[in-house]
């Protein structure tokens, strides 16, 4: 068994606040393309960006996501017309929610092999949608957003560390006492 297990999960919390402070996007409220310098980005399409962290992203999908909920009631609009236009929201909010649940789960002393499968899902989506997200942006060098590039790789290292924590949990241990006192 993995020894330290919560440990390994809170030092990647703390990695993970570090990536939410690190630029995920950029805005277009930002000089020409012919001042582009640092700090703001050259976009494929020749203008110039500024770069916004992933805790803007994180608290517009917060803000966001009880008004899309409201709109749902109020303005008569149908779940597929919300899901279209929020599918951004909805994204974060299952990328940081779930995974922050899971792992809270997971560091209990009393987490079952549901909450150990809830988390692989969790980080497994997030990696994926986080993925789609760094793919998505139009940067030319996509280093520059590395919040979420090390969103993407904290999220695969926390997979796998939770897959081997399982398997190494699930291998049949040898009880060696019995067999030497069977001897004797």
């Amino acid at each position: 068994m993995i020894r330290y297990k919560n440990l390994v999960r809170v030092g990647i919390f703390v990695l993970l606040f570090i990536a939410f402070l690190g630029p995920w996007g950029y805005h277009h409220d930002s000089p020409p393309a012919e001042w582009c310098q640092k700090p703001f980005l050259l976009l494929e399409n020749g203008s110039c960006a500024g770069r916004q962290p992933g805790t803007y992203y994180l608290l517009f999908a917060a803000v966001s996501f009880p008004v899309l909920i409201l709109g749902l009631f109020s303005r008569g609009s149908t779940l597929p017309d919300l899901l279209l236009v929020s599918r951004g929201t909805l994204m974060f909010l299952i990328m940081f929610c779930m995974t922050i649940i899971s792992t809270f789960l997971l560091m209990r002393s009393s987490a079952s092999q549901k909450h150990r499968t809830f988390s692989v899902i969790a980080w497994g989506l997030a990696a994926t949608l986080g993925i789609f997200l760094a793919l998505s942006a139009e940067v030319i060098h996509p280093a520059q957003l590395w919040g979420i590039w090390l969103f993407i790789l904290l999220a695969v290292i926390l997979l796998a560390f939770e897959l081997l924590t399982a398997w190494l949990e699930n291998i049949p241990r040898m009880d060696v006492s019995n067999d030497v006192d069977n001897l004797a």
